[in-house]
């Protein structure tokens, strides 16, 4: 999609993370929704702290909330469905 229509906005819980981070993601993960077609975008990575990102889609009004803890296994970027382009009939990204 030529068009950037996903923001990430980001919800502070407050606090640091309580546990360490998984030792299988020391890079972060690449979140993936699963359907197609999707939009996808990068996060700010790692985290500042406890929280939770609220992604939404200026042209769908989709709205998904991915949590993150400030460590080093938070999400890096998330692809989620794009209910538009699957109206629209788009073809699949990725």
């Amino acid at each position: 999609m030529s068009e950037q229509t996903l923001t990430a906005t980001w919800l502070s819980v407050g606090r640091k993370p309580e546990h360490p981070a998984d030792p299988k993601y020391p890079h972060g993960v690449d979140l993936d929704l699963g359907r197609r077609p999707a939009c996808a975008v990068d996060l700010p990575y790692p985290a500042p702290e406890v929280g939770v990102w609220l992604v939404e889609c200026a042209a769908c009004g989709g709205k998904f909330a991915i949590t993150a803890a400030g460590r080093a296994d938070d999400p890096r970027s998330a692809r989620v469905p794009c209910k538009t382009r699957e109206a629209n009939g788009a073809a699949t990204i990725g």
